[in-house]
């Protein structure tokens, strides 16, 4: 098995964009926007739209999963299957971690977990009874109730990311963080988003398992206000919405 550093290869950052060319960038919420070229990011041909967006946000997690490093041997917990914790799951299964183990109590959101690489996908009741302990984990679920969960089924000397930077509640820290020694970093934005890019379309050219059902929902501009009635009104609860301006 090769370093860590093999595992994720420097690719060049991107030529300069003719006029015309397929573009993702990243520049906040705004419908429309003018970027430098370095934030824009060339979409080979033979993308979707909804893969081409997930480049950014999959790179906000990738910047995680490097801090934290996991060997392909290692058992790795996650808490909460929303966009940021799938994205988490396919990414160590794409670095060849072979034991990736998430916990959600959505039963639909398990088993997109399950197809996008997870070895076992559990409700938060079934995780707490378990005598597994992990020495890596991601909090993902802006929880405390899964923040928790995530502390008390680490292994002493554990090392933790919080991932899941749009935190619902405050996130505190247990008895068992201090019994244990564990160990506790934050993350937030990507790391390279070019560099990553590049790496990232050619791992979905050849593999993408589903991670356009990401997108469980789909909208345009027009559909937007009827769609956060909904979402509002707990009728619909997707994991990502697409929206299509064209």
């Amino acid at each position: 098995m090769k370093a860590w550093a093999g595992w994720w290869p420097a690719a060049p950052r991107c030529s300069a964009l003719p006029f015309g060319d397929r573009v993702v960038a990243f520049y906040g919420h705004r419908t429309q926007a003018i970027v430098t070229e370095a934030k824009a990011i060339k979409v080979p041909i033979g993308i979707s739209d909804a893969l081409a967006l997930l480049a950014i946000l999959s790179c906000d997690v990738a910047k995680g999963v490097r801090k934290l490093a996991p060997q392909y041997d290692q058992a790795v917990l996650i808490t909460g299957a929303g966009a940021i914790g799938l994205l988490t799951v396919f990414l160590l299964r794409s670095l060849s971690v072979q034991a990736s183990d998430i916990v959600e109590p959505r039963a639909q959101r398990r088993a997109l977990a399950l197809r996008l690489g997870a070895r076992s996908a559990l409700p938060p009741e079934e995780m707490a009874g378990r005598d597994e302990h992990y020495p890596l984990g991601f909090e993902c679920s802006s929880h405390q109730a899964g923040f928790a969960l995530l502390q008390e089924q680490m292994q002493p000397g554990g090392r933790l990311c919080i991932l899941a930077d749009g935190n619902l509640e405050p996130l505190v820290l247990l008895p068992a963080f201090h019994e244990k020694e564990l160990l506790i970093v934050g993350s937030s934005d990507g790391w390279d988003y070019q560099r990553h890019a590049a790496w990232y379309f050619n791992l979905v050219r050849e593999d993408t398992r589903g991670l356009e059902q990401l997108f469980e929902y789909t909208t345009n501009a027009t559909g937007l206000i009827e769609t956060f009635e909904q979402l509002a009104r707990g009728e619909i609860q997707p994991v990502k919405i697409l929206i299509s301006y064209a």
